[in-house]
């Protein structure tokens, strides 16, 4: 495909671990169930409400460390060709 960027290099590892625990701490049910006693609280909230609030912010920030880590690996830069480009006037026979 002409169009598809190339990505010299693979993604790091500290990403894929890091989705990983994601996947892991956002589907094993046991870790919620732990949290979700209704006896303890943490500043006022129940642990199972920290626990979704923490685990959301784990997930943004990996998602925009991943970002970050595409943008370093040049995943976003695509190369234009002269061929491809918009032409930069309006033709005269357009209103």
């Amino acid at each position: 495909m002409p169009h598809t960027p190339t990505v010299p290099t693979p993604r790091s590892a500290h990403i894929w671990i890091w989705f990983a625990l994601d996947a892991f701490l956002a589907l094993f049910p046991p870790v919620y169930w732990v949290a979700a006693r209704p006896k303890p609280t943490l500043f006022g909230l129940p642990c199972s409400i920290v626990y979704f609030g923490s685990l959301g912010i784990f997930i943004t920030a990996s998602l925009l460390a991943a970002y970050r880590d595409d943008e370093r690996r040049g995943a976003f830069k695509s190369p234009v060709s002269a061929g491809s480009a918009l032409p930069l006037s309006v033709p005269e026979n357009m209103p």
